[in-house]
């Protein structure tokens, strides 16, 4: 994976430039597409929300299997298309940063998310590996990508770079005016929480989740989101506020503590980890009793909810728990 800031300017361009032949095949995607619009024009099938029309000012798309052609493959031919693999499970500030980046340069090149709980088909011909993942389309092939979240400075000669390697291969944005995405229904309590988590205010994220979380009992995607924000917020309390990449890691809990093991846990569970923060507390599950081990066991719980009841993981970790337990 090529990431911003690993390397100096001209080494990544050179690196773009060569690039461009593209190393990844998307025409299943296009011929996915291809095959919900002709289902839905015969009506055999509702299918999702149309592609919006490619062209005027837009700098911010949501993409699916059904939109990715026109949205990705077409639209690429006239500017890059920067594509961030999201989770509203896990939701991070690059998504925030990127959108306003992307207003930014006003067309110059396209921010298009996708959901790889709705999309998983897109996350596996990019054949990414974690969430958040970003690529740059241009001219309906991969060029370059990154894993995690990266600082702004860094995405600004990442961009910078891209813009560079595709200048004269591209046809440039249309004019226009711009065109929102459809299907989009505001929720300003939960735009405010979104807005919270990704402007870094933990405390605020968390005390907004809570509230929707109680006012809303049966929507388990808040759920999933505050048990984010609340391990988000606790890495973030250990490392001054910082992410904690440099100082915490899943060795942690090899000194035997049950505060290591919380730890990991939560900064596992943060980096999109999941097996493995759901491993280390059910390891130390293992070799702890009494209050120590009701407290590792509490924390799994909660953990687990950060993800789907019937998801494999959740499954697997459940039958370990068991185990370790009994």
């Amino acid at each position: 994976m090529s990431r911003p800031g690993n390397r100096p300017p001209s080494a990544v361009e050179q690196k773009l430039a060569a690039s461009l032949a593209g190393a990844v095949d998307l025409t299943g995607l296009k011929n996915r597409a291809e095959a919900q619009r002709s289902a839905t024009a015969d009506g055999r099938a509702p299918g999702q929300a149309g592609a919006r029309p490619t062209g005027g000012a837009a700098t911010r798309v949501q993409v699916d299997e059904s939109t990715f052609e026109q949205e990705v493959l077409v639209r690429s031919g006239q500017v890059p298309v920067i594509i961030e693999l999201v989770s509203r499970r896990a939701p991070t500030t690059l998504t925030a940063l990127l959108g306003a980046m992307a207003d930014e340069a006003d067309g110059a090149w396209v921010h298009a998310t996708v959901d790889v709980d709705v999309s998983p088909g897109i996350a596996q011909a990019l054949q990414a590996r974690t969430v958040p993942s970003v690529f740059a389309i241009a001219a309906g092939r991969p060029l370059a990508d990154f894993e995690g979240e990266q600082p702004e400075e860094a995405l600004r000669q990442w961009l910078d770079a891209v813009l560079r390697a595709t200048e004269g291969k591209l046809t440039g944005p249309e004019s226009g005016p711009s065109v929102e995405a459809p299907g989009e229904v505001s929720d300003p309590e939960l735009d405010a929480a979104e807005e919270a988590l990704s402007e870094g205010d933990l405390a605020t994220a968390e005390e907004l989740f809570s509230s929707l979380v109680e006012a809303r009992p049966g929507d388990h995607e808040l759920v999933e989101a505050l048990r984010y924000v609340q391990a988000s917020r606790r890495v973030a309390d250990e490392t001054g506020g910082g992410s904690g990449a440099d100082a915490v890691d899943g060795a942690d809990a090899r000194d035997g503590t049950v505060a290591a093991a919380l730890r990991s846990a939560d900064l596992l569970l943060v980096s999109g980890e999941y097996d493995s923060a759901y491993d280390v507390l059910t390891d130390a599950i293992r070799v702890h009793f009494g209050d120590d081990r009701a407290t590792l066991r509490t924390r799994l719980l909660e953990l687990l909810e950060a993800l789907p009841a019937d998801d494999p993981r959740v499954l697997t970790a459940r039958r370990n728990l068991a185990s370790a337990l009994y």
